[in-house]
């Protein structure tokens, strides 16, 4: 009788949570096309506070693995910094580069989407320093409380700056973790109109009496993470449920897209670098975003099949 033990299996993908992140997804990489609407910042507002909250739904409850996955994002983060300033140097060798621009600590980088992996590195480290003193998950709702303070009280630096805004999406999502995946989806779903109702008539309030939501908007006092962010990262959850339910056969490929997620989130300006430098780009640039998904998502589950010790690393998992 073997005495092995059993190799546990990985844990099932949720299909409308993956679907919520590629069409996240999507936003982002159309907003960073260049030539995106202007209504398309709120959106993308509501793209990262979605990314945010799902990294503290799923973010390990022991300290020490919650420090072990920070160290594995810092280490992501430093492949991909050195990934754009390789690729760089060999495009555009005779470009003046800085180690801030590298690791894209300053007000701007070589590969834009860098400032998410260093915050998202850092808050996880918070929260596991947090853990370690028990004052997590006892006192989570202070701690939300004050991240919400901070946020309000300062005037935030730009957006890709260390920030405190940010993280009280986290936080959010750290204190949402006990609340199974299942249970959120069987509430929006049987609150679907009413979620919507509302959101709708705050849209409109807002057009007709701009000064009458004023004081409902944290982000006319400095902080990036308004009501309207929040509302649209709800909507990304309840399209992803509605394609579950609906659209099963178009679910599963966007599925696999959103499960790539960090990947194609790290990598989609390095594939723009040459779209731009041939000027293959005009109108709103959509075709960028759609073509950017299908080509990161293939080149993704490839290297996951036949590198995946390196898209484990490029992952953080």
């Amino acid at each position: 009788m073997s005495t092995a033990s059993p190799t546990l299996a990985p844990k099932p993908r949720v299909v409308w949570v993956d679907v919520a992140r590629c069409l996240a997804m999507f936003f982002i990489m159309w907003m960073h096309a260049g030539a995106a609407p202007g209504w398309l910042g709120k959106p993308v507002g509501g793209a990262i506070c979605l990314f945010f909250a799902m990294a503290g739904y799923f973010m390990p409850r022991e300290a020490g693995k919650c420090a072990k996955r920070a160290l594995k994002l810092g280490l992501a983060w430093l492949l991909w910094s050195f990934i754009s300033l390789g690729l760089f140097l060999l495009v555009r060798p005779e470009l003046q580069w800085t180690w801030d621009k590298v690791f894209g600590w300053g007000t701007s980088s070589y590969n834009v989407p860098l400032w998410f992996l260093r915050n998202l590195t850092i808050y996880q480290l918070i929260i596991a320093a947090l853990a370690a003193l028990r004052v997590l998950p006892r006192y989570n709702w202070l701690v939300l409380i004050l991240m919400i303070s901070f946020s309000w009280a300062a005037e935030p630096r730009q957006h890709v700056g260390l920030r405190f805004d940010w993280m009280q999406a986290v936080m959010l999502g750290y204190c949402l973790r006990c609340v199974p995946l299942e249970t959120i989806r069987t509430w929006l779903s049987r609150n679907a109109l009413a979620i919507i109702s509302c959101i709708i008539i705050m849209h409109f309030q807002r057009a007709w009496h701009p000064d009458m939501l004023e004081h409902f908007d944290i982000a006319s006092y400095g902080c990036s993470l308004p009501m309207e962010s929040l509302t649209y990262a709800v909507l990304y959850c309840m399209v992803g449920i509605g394609m579950e339910r609906f659209l099963p056969r178009l679910s599963p490929p966007l599925a696999t897209a959103g499960s790539c997620m960090l990947f194609t989130y790290a990598a989609h300006s390095l594939l723009y670098a040459p779209i731009y430098h041939y000027k293959l780009h005009g109108f709103y640039d959509v075709w960028i975003p759609l073509a950017g998904l299908i080509i990161l998502t293939t080149l993704g589950t490839w290297l996951t099949r036949k590198c995946p010790r390196t898209m484990r690393l490029l992952c953080a998992k």
